[in-house]
């Protein structure tokens, strides 16, 4: 049984290793092929030009982006549609993949949100940094959000499957002792 546990878990690390390197092409290189070499050189050069980062486009305003995208979604603009749901889609594995590492713990709840935003915080950092991408405060917002909607549902699924099929309860039992009976 120790065995199952061990293999189980190994195979939860490595889909999120795989989740996590499908994420970093997807939002530092735009679905293009991986190469760190190009953020080594990016970031390099921003070490010897640190006057690049007035040239970078920022966006600080909470709700700006998610503003307008909200305003223009229709059918003949699909990617407004596709950047707001895909930041927030784009995270919700990892609500899941938090609690299924870390056995559903009490706090895990709070260790997605803030394993979101900080994930999140180093996708941003690293394209203001890169100039691979543009710095938005939206899709951080968006990003925790899709995190915090994957450990719902997840939440949700492991509650209905105990409801289902049994299992273990989050209250604590007390054995029925006819001694202790209090007629």
């Amino acid at each position: 049984m120790r065995q199952r546990k061990i293999k189980h878990k190994i195979l939860w690390i490595a889909a999120l290793i795989i989740y996590l390197y499908l994420l970093t092409k997807l939002i530092l290189f735009k679905g293009g092929p991986v190469d760190f070499e190009v953020v080594r050189v990016q970031l390099m050069t921003f070490l010897h030009q640190p006057d690049l980062i007035h040239t970078r486009t920022v966006n600080l305003t909470p709700f700006q982006e998610i503003s307008r995208d909200w305003n223009s979604l229709s059918l003949h603009r699909p990617g407004t549609a596709i950047h707001l749901v895909g930041n927030v889609m784009a995270f919700i594995p990892l609500g899941v993949f938090i609690p299924m590492l870390m056995g559903n713990k009490l706090l895990s709840g709070a260790n997605v949100f803030l394993s979101s935003l900080l994930l999140s915080l180093g996708y941003e950092v690293t394209q203001l940094l890169t100039g691979m991408g543009i710095f938005d405060v939206d899709d951080l917002m968006l990003n925790t959000l899709g995190g915090v909607i994957g450990y719902i549902l997840f939440t949700m699924a492991l509650g209905m499957k105990r409801l289902l099929i049994g299992g273990e309860s989050r209250t604590v039992k007390k054995e029925y002792n006819p001694k202790e009976s209090p007629v």
